[in-house]
């Protein structure tokens, strides 16, 4: 195994462990930097991005703290927006901020469809009829309209960057349940538009993903890594 050949992304799937292999690039969700912490013992020199949603980061006591704890090398923003200077983050950090649009292009790039797979799928967030043509009308109205979880983002994020690379996953499950960080209702139903959305995953990208975790191998048809 080429050790410069994987880049690591990280969610925050309960009890989920870390390979130990030394990965070049680490991508966290949110909270899931947190797990960097963890894996540093081992292995130190990697570049740790933190890919971030900026409402989570202000709202979150606790994914504020990781992040803050982490001293991530990059942060790439999403949905809202992050004032570094209320924050003591290093002078050289690399910040990326997306709009709505341009964090939405970039997932569009991903899927087979592009844009009308996000739209279509977002839908699935809520059951009741009424509510999805509520939920709908709010997103594009606000211009909010989400699509991939974080995490998700996250994994979309270290493709674009590493187009010649695999990507290893951690933490990342799109079952819903548990989740160390959010609330559970909203990522139960986040965790329905991935599901949806990765499937629609083009199947170039789809084969440079490999994960641990058995119901993301299932549910996506991405590669199971056995050590």
């Amino acid at each position: 195994m080429n050790n410069n050949e994987y880049i690591l992304v990280l969610g925050s799937k309960p009890e989920c462990r870390i390979p130990n292999l030394p990965f070049k690039y680490i991508y966290a969700a949110n909270g899931a930097i947190g797990r960097a912490n963890e894996y540093k013992k081992k292995f130190s020199k990697f570049k740790l991005i933190s890919i971030l949603s900026g409402k989570e980061f202000e709202k979150n006591l606790e994914v504020k703290k990781r992040v803050l704890n982490s001293s991530p090398d990059k942060i790439i923003c999403r949905l809202g927006k992050i004032d570094l200077k209320k924050y003591n983050f290093s002078k050289k950090i690399d910040f990326q901020h997306l709009s709505n649009y341009q964090q939405l292009k970039i997932q569009s790039n991903f899927f087979n469809f592009g844009l009308i797979n996000i739209f279509f799928f977002e839908t699935f967030y809520e059951n009741n009829f009424l509510k999805k043509i509520i939920h709908m009308f709010r997103s594009i109205g606000r211009g909010a309209l989400v699509g991939t979880s974080t995490g998700f983002f996250a994994i979309l994020c270290a493709l674009s960057d590493h187009p010649n690379k695999k990507i290893f996953i951690s933490g990342i499950g799109m079952i819903g349940g548990d989740h160390t960080t959010n609330d559970k209702d909203r990522y139960n139903k986040r965790s329905i538009v991935d599901r949806k959305l990765i499937l629609s995953l083009k199947e170039n990208y789809r084969n440079k993903l490999i994960t641990l975790d058995k119901d993301l191998a299932h549910n996506a048809n991405i590669k199971l890594y056995h050590e």
